[in-house]
């Protein structure tokens, strides 16, 4: 059973994937190439949803612990080569090495800062509930 905090880890995550391509696709002005940008967005979430279970970034212990957020930029590190594969295979195009670096910097910065705010919220939530518990008035 998935917890509600692995539920948010998960939607923040496809939702910070989408958004970075979307993000991409716009600074490039190619927002019209709706084909590619899905199947960019695909690969990045089948390659996401692959790698980061077994490095356990849905861990709820490592959701919310500042210092595991190191499994975050691994399991992308593993993940973006693939998707950046997996997007050339469907595509039928090579894949520059500065674009896979590029996919790897982006999208492992935004998907790190994401798990930041999120670990820091509930953090500060679970904080917070546990005094206002505590406090037998």
């Amino acid at each position: 059973m998935i917890s509600a905090l692995q539920r948010k880890a998960i939607i923040g995550d496809v939702a910070i994937l989408v958004v970075v391509t979307v993000a991409g696709f716009a600074t490039h002005l190619t927002l019209d190439a709706f084909w590619r940008m899905l199947v960019t967005t695909t690969g990045a979430l089948v390659a996401w949803f692959v790698v980061s279970p077994f490095v356990g970034v849905y861990r709820p212990e490592h959701i919310v612990v500042p210092r595991s957020l190191w499994r975050v930029g691994i399991a992308w590190l593993i993940a973006a080569p693939l998707a950046t594969y997996l997007r050339g295979a469907i595509l039928g195009r090579d894949i520059p090495p500065e674009f896979v670096t590029v996919v790897i910097l982006i999208n492992g910065f935004a998907l790190v800062i994401w798990r930041l705010v999120l670990g820091w919220s509930q953090a500060r939530r679970y904080r917070a509930e546990s005094i206002s518990t505590s406090n037998p008035l």
